[in-house]
């Protein structure tokens, strides 16, 4: 498959829009319509008759819809927006969905003196704001979620023109859309914080018995710290690529941030520090969660090397024990093997020379009379003999 890694630069355009207007945003998960192509990531604007512009991106885990609907007008009633749910899902092609948020962003012309009585008319309680784009614009939300789950922001336009505008705008419902999407991993480390503390009592007491346990409890011992290693190894294989992707939807919330380039507008708290407040203690414990299933992986697995280490070692101690008592009792045996040859030459010598006796006193009655030292000079010959035939015998065993 050819890859045009030229497009990646082009993959997420913006809706290019000036004056008022109501911005709507949508992001859903689910399963996809086997018609729906999302390889291309991104449908072309789709422009109604009335000039409502609407985008759908497919994301790696979730689809966008956004809907640009021209305003005439600032107003002090907030606009009822026209995307409803049900239509942005199917619009993105979507069979089985999951809600993930939905923001409206009013874009409006020049900030007015005082911003109090705006944020009043449109109910938004504890806000934050900001000047964003070296002061071409205002930016403020109370991040609070409204009737059909419904988030709020106001954009007040300075200076931007069309194109930065619809970047900066993109911006802001990016910042919301990966904010959510970062905070999945939330719950993930909630529901893993009572096993963690239950895998660390259980892997002191381990290390605490592996220092004391007897070499037949061993056994025992190493399949206990094998279940532990495998529940840990299980858990964070059930949540590597949630915090994986929490951490990379963070990552992109800071970018984001940071792009506004923010600066403080006076009485109120800045929106990205508002945002970061907040989200930045979900984000660590989220990471603190990842890494501490990390080092009680390595933990449980270097209790299981030490434990085979010990066993190992054991198993040597053994092996030279016996091979030492081998060695002895080979040695033992060689010492009675040259026993048993002393004592053979001395019987075989005896047997020969009563041989030699009574072959001498046969032919004595024979009347060969034969002198009795010949008799003395064949115990040593006879003995040399045997201790000579032994000596070859054991030389060709050995060769």
């Amino acid at each position: 498959m050819e890859l045009d890694f030229n497009s990646e630069l082009h993959a997420r355009p913006s809706i290019y829009f000036s004056g008022p207007a109501l911005v709507e945003h949508i992001a859903l998960s689910g399963s996809m319509s086997p018609t729906c192509d999302p390889s291309h990531r991104i449908e072309p604007v789709k422009t109604g008759s009335d000039g409502v512009r609407t985008q759908v991106e497919f994301h790696t885990e979730f689809v966008t819809v956004t809907r640009v609907t021209p305003l005439e007008a600032d107003r002090s009633v907030w606009p009822t927006g026209s995307l409803l749910i049900d239509e942005a899902t199917q619009i993105a092609g979507l069979l089985d969905w999951v809600f993930i948020c939905r923001l409206e962003i009013l874009v409006a012309e020049k900030a007015p003196s005082e911003l109090g009585p705006l944020l009043s008319a449109f109910h938004f309680g504890d806000t934050a704001a900001s000047m964003i784009g070296g002061g071409a614009a205002l930016v403020c939300s109370d991040f609070r979620v409204g009737e059909n789950n419904t988030s709020r922001a106001i954009l007040f336009n300075n200076d931007l023109n069309a194109y930065r505008l619809g970047r900066m705008v993109r911006r802001v419902y990016e910042i919301e859309t990966y904010r959510v999407m970062a905070l999945l991993g939330l719950p993930e480390a909630r529901r893993l914080t009572p096993l963690l503390g239950g895998y660390d009592r259980t892997l002191v007491e381990l290390t605490n018995r592996h220092v004391s346990t007897s070499p037949d409890e061993h056994k025992r011992l190493l399949d206990e710290i094998s279940q532990l290693s495998a529940e840990v190894i299980s858990a964070a294989a059930q949540t590597r690529n949630r915090f994986g992707a929490t951490a990379a939807y963070a990552k992109i919330v800071e970018e984001r941030i940071a792009e506004l380039r923010e600066t403080h507008v006076p009485g109120f708290q800045r929106f990205g520090v508002f945002v970061a407040r907040r989200f930045k203690p979900a984000m660590r414990s989220c990471e603190a969660t990842a890494l501490r299933l990390e080092q009680l992986s390595h933990a449980a697995m270097h209790l299981i090397d030490l434990l085979q280490t010990r066993i190992q070692v054991e198993i040597e101690v053994q092996n030279a024990a016996q091979i030492q008592a081998m060695a002895e009792r080979a040695e033992t045996q060689v010492k009675i093997q040259r026993a048993v040859e002393g004592l053979s030459i001395i019987a075989i010598s005896y047997y020969l020379l009563g041989l030699i006796k009574v072959a001498i006193e046969t032919a004595d009655h024979a009347g060969v009379h034969i002198d009795p030292v010949y008799m003395l000079i064949s115990i040593p010959v006879v003995i040399g003999a045997v201790v000579l035939a032994i000596l070859r015998v054991r030389h060709a065993l050995r060769s």
